[in-house]
């Protein structure tokens, strides 16, 4: 049995709608609405999150070549007998030893370049500091960072490991300038 008259078209009219109270026709809009809104901001944290994951993905991808590109310029000047040398690329440009620059790199600048984007790398000359800016810092936490306008700026360098007054400071590596956080699980500044 059907709630309704039929109308001549074969239609059903459904005229038990009409008997609910107007005061609850009026709350099934703003109801609608409300969880659509609530359904649309998760799926937008969500993807943004992911967005977020996949850009400290790519920065800790490039940090992990810078740190590849390192070792095997060391093993290459150890090899070739010129050992003493490797303390020089002590505050080099670590994109040198790449074998080609990351995506979004500008190149040398002695200050912060005119534009700088976000996704962007450049090295700073004067503070011998590779820099990237960030897209999305929703999950990333640096009290120290520098900042462009507000934005959280991220920074390594190549610093000489060990003591040279023991025969140890013929290694190089890249560090954070300063500790970071993205996303609260991964340990500060560490790819």
């Amino acid at each position: 049995m059907t709630r309704g008259i039929r109308t001549q078209s074969g239609a059903i009219k459904l005229n038990w709608l009409l008997s609910l109270p107007a005061a609850l026709i009026g709350l099934e809009f703003p109801l609608v609405v409300i969880v659509l809104g609530v359904l649309w901001q998760t799926v937008f944290e969500r993807t943004t999150g992911g967005e977020e994951l996949g850009e400290k993905a790519a920065v800790e991808f490039t940090i992990r070549n810078v740190r590849s590109g390192l070792e095997m310029e060391m093993a290459a000047r150890m090899l070739s007998g010129h050992e003493k040398k490797i303390a020089e690329m002590e505050g080099s440009n670590p994109v040198l030893w790449l074998e080609k620059p990351p995506q979004g790199y500008l190149g040398e600048f002695s200050s912060m370049p005119d534009k700088f984007p976000p996704t962007t790398w450049y090295f700073d000359t004067q503070r011998k500091a590779l820099v990237y800016r960030p897209a999305r810092t929703n999950n990333l936490t640096c009290n120290l960072c520098g900042q462009m306008e507000g934005e959280i700026l991220l920074s390594w360098r190549i610093e000489r490991m060990g003591n040279p007054m023991f025969g140890r400071g013929d290694r190089v590596k890249i560090v954070p300038v300063t500790p970071y956080t993205w996303f609260p699980s991964t340990a500060a500044g560490e790819s």
